[in-house]
């Protein structure tokens, strides 16, 4: 074994041991530089980032909103001062006040009555040829378009001259009759003893109510007896209430569609189905008031939310 070492480490172990120290590596020479030494540089900083592709996003319509919001704060828009219509749904419209209690048929009274309508045509001399025309639940006195309020209406197509109801011929008389919310006396408006809302604490009222409240319109007017009532849907319905509460005396013709003078079982009970739901809490509706922070309510057109059906009704 001895023989198969290497000398130099045969030697090496000879040696005593603390002369066994080997320098393995070259030493290193340091050399002057005759050259002039560069002056030292300032670090370089770094360089912005690149621009960014993307484009800020803009919302002109935000934008729009927003200073249209702030606008509004600062020059808040004066309140409504009409009692009967303190939400402003319906413009364009003739108010008829009736400063008198109005007692219903079911006990309830009105301290007051407003009563919105609209007119097409033109009177006669003897006020002999006046339609008036009932609105069905949900509509407003907005029959056809006129000056003040360029829509067309929910009978555009009726109304006018050639047309059914010839303007040429006829006066043509539309209400918004009372318990509705464009510009007659209903829920919304404004109860002049608490001024609030009357909310749910407005009168039940019947058809006869609105009738009986129409003719004070015509009194008003100076109309003794009308050519035609004509209605259709409730409006039919009044049509007929108008001929049974003053019959010949003030009503010459009767004109209904889509109407009836009674309502069945079935018919009534889904109505008090509709009535019972349009007192709970409705959510992301236009018209929602209380009388004292109570729930939301939307008079008259939640009704319309739930539909019915005659298909399982029979005929007696």
């Amino acid at each position: 074994m001895s023989s198969l070492i290497p000398r130099n480490r045969l030697l090496i172990r000879s040696l005593p041991r603390h002369l066994r120290i080997i320098t393995t590596t070259t030493p290193s020479i340091r050399h002057q530089s005759s050259a002039i030494a560069e002056p030292a540089t300032a670090p370089t900083p770094p360089s912005p980032p690149p621009p960014s592709t993307s484009q800020t996003l803009s919302f002109p319509c935000l934008d729009t909103l927003d200073i249209r919001t702030a606008n509004l704060r600062k020059n808040p828009p004066p309140k409504q001062i009409d009692p009967a219509n303190p939400l402003g749904l319906h413009t364009g419209h003739e108010t008829f006040y009736y400063p008198y209690e109005f007692v219903m048929d079911h006990g309830g009274v009105l301290p007051e009555v407003y009563i919105a309508y609209e007119t097409w045509g033109t009177l006669n001399a003897d006020k002999s040829n006046a339609i008036l025309l009932h609105t069905g639940l949900s509509a407003s006195s907005h029959a056809k378009s006129h000056a003040k309020n360029r829509k067309d209406g929910w009978w555009e197509h009726v109304i006018g001259p050639g047309k059914p109801l010839d303007t040429n011929k006829y006066f043509i008389i539309c209400t918004n009759p009372i318990g509705g919310c464009f510009g007659s006396s209903g829920p919304s408006s404004i109860h002049p003893r608490t001024g609030k809302p009357y909310a749910t604490s407005f009168p039940i009222i019947t058809i006869f109510d609105m009738v009986r409240a129409q003719f004070k319109l015509l009194d008003f007017l100076g109309i003794d007896k009308l050519f035609a009532s004509v209605g259709n849907s409730m409006g039919g319905m009044q049509s007929l209430a108008a001929g049974v509460f003053r019959g010949g005396s003030r009503v010459e013709r009767i004109v209904t569609v889509s109407a009836a003078a009674r309502s069945f079982p079935s018919s009534i009970a889904m109505r008090f189905v509709q009535r019972q739901g349009s007192t709970l809490p409705i959510q992301n509706v236009v018209l929602t008031f209380s009388a004292d922070g109570g729930p939301a309510l939307e008079p008259r057109r939640i009704l319309r939310f739930c539909s019915s059906s005659r298909r399982h009704e029979t005929r007696p």
